[in-house]
């Protein structure tokens, strides 16, 4: 129910209907519009066109007056085009018209090229972080095999001098205690 309400609002029509009696309730409805449709260039074409089809009329008559062509002959069509309401109304919605279905193109190109422009960034943006985190994971892992590979080769050696257990990962290492030279007996390279 409510989402055919929606579809029913931002339909065309009902948008073209409210530009003209009430043209800040149709801008409303054509952003909702942007936001429900995928095809979002379409309405503004639809709304410039429409524009254009309502100067019709008054393009015809002025090529008919230039060509110097008796448009009386053409029923009624001398009274719709001096009509007030053809010649006040209709001109001043279709220059709406043709105002709002332009700077409706113009948004959604500059928002279609920001969004793409955002989506790249963070496209790059996420291979970078990818990156850096597999560059940490090998710079980790080397760190790791360093630290197995002096673990592997650590000892406890005892001082032959002063008698202290001293840790050693190295073929020859110095007592903490009387700071004489102990050799690693357990040493493999």
């Amino acid at each position: 129910m409510n989402n055919k309400i929606i579809k029913l609002l931002s339909s065309i029509p009902v948008i073209l209907l409210a530009l003209y009696f009430i043209p800040f309730l149709g801008v409303i409805l054509l952003i909702l519009r942007l936001f429900v449709t995928n095809n979002k260039k379409s309405s503004s074409i639809i709304i410039i066109v429409t524009g254009f089809i309502i100067l019709i009329p008054k393009l015809v008559s002025s090529i008919l007056d230039l060509i110097k062509f008796d448009t009386t002959k053409i029923p009624y069509f001398k009274t719709i085009i001096e009509s007030e309401l053809y010649s006040i109304d209709f001109i001043k919605y279709s220059k709406l018209l043709i105002t709002i279905g332009v700077i409706f193109l113009i948004i959604n190109f500059l928002c279609n090229s920001l969004f793409s422009k955002l989506k790249s960034y963070l496209i790059s943006y996420a291979k970078k972080e990818e990156e850096q985190r597999k560059e940490i994971i090998k710079e980790n892992d080397m760190v790791f095999k360093e630290r197995k590979e002096i673990a592997r080769n650590t000892y406890n050696v005892k001082c032959p001098y002063c008698g202290a257990d001293n840790l050693i990962s190295e073929k020859v290492g110095t007592c903490k205690y009387c700071r004489r030279k102990i050799e690693n007996k357990n040493y493999k390279l």
